[in-house]
């Protein structure tokens, strides 16, 4: 083979080597592209994700903590009205409340198994 022959073929050779060798850079490049441009992607759904539980979780410690002073102020309301009426109506001389309350539950409890005893006389004589 001659000179130029030769010289010619390593050309050739270097071109496409060269041309492969560039292919598989850009390949490289691109495929690098894509991962950052899919962790940023991943990245700023990680962020709103993070932004909405968050903002979720503020909304219900405020709900159940609005909840919680409502239900408060209800039965401490409740219980003082309650009281009122026992002291008012229902206390019996030299009886304290705790006292009244007490009987007030014995009394409503024997008033209910008289209730039942009742209804289930009524049942036995429809039978």
């Amino acid at each position: 083979m001659n000179h130029k022959t030769k010289s010619s073929i390593l050309l050739i050779a270097f071109a496409l080597i060269s041309g492969v060798a560039g292919a598989q850079t850009n390949n490289i490049m691109e495929k690098n592209k894509m991962q950052q441009l899919a962790d940023t992607v991943k990245n700023g759904y990680q962020k709103i994700e993070d932004g909405v539980v968050s903002g979720y979780n503020a909304i219900e410690n405020g709900v159940v903590s609005g909840y919680t002073t409502i239900q408060n102020g209800v039965v401490d309301g409740f219980t003082r009205i309650s009281d009122a009426f026992v002291k008012k109506f229902l206390m019996r001389e030299n009886e304290t409340l705790e006292e009244a309350k007490a009987r007030i539950a014995r009394e409503e409890e024997e008033l209910h198994r008289q209730a039942k005893g009742r209804t289930s006389g009524i049942r036995q004589a429809n039978k």
